[in-house]
């Protein structure tokens, strides 16, 4: 490379779309109740629980949840529109 030339890194300008604009609805406070069969024959189960949701950048939420039921704990969710 020569003395003049400038490495042109790659830079990502996302401008949020409809898709990401939808995720902002879940952004807030949640708290949950779902009940399950684990088993046949088997009574039920009430798992509850609460969520805390967050923007992140315009583009993606953070979800961080507590609770009863398998997958609390932190999860992230972006759109991706159809190009």
């Amino acid at each position: 490379m020569s003395q003049g030339e400038k490495i042109h890194e790659p830079t990502m300008q996302a401008e949020p779309q409809q898709e990401h604009l939808w995720l902002q609805q879940l952004v807030g406070d949640w708290t949950y109740e779902a009940e399950a069969l684990i088993e046949p024959d088997k009574p039920s189960e009430t798992c509850t629980g609460s969520e805390t949701v967050r923007p992140v950048g315009g583009l993606w939420i953070l979800a961080e949840g507590t609770g009863g039921m398998p997958g609390g704990g932190r999860r992230d969710h972006a759109a991706y529109p159809r190009l």
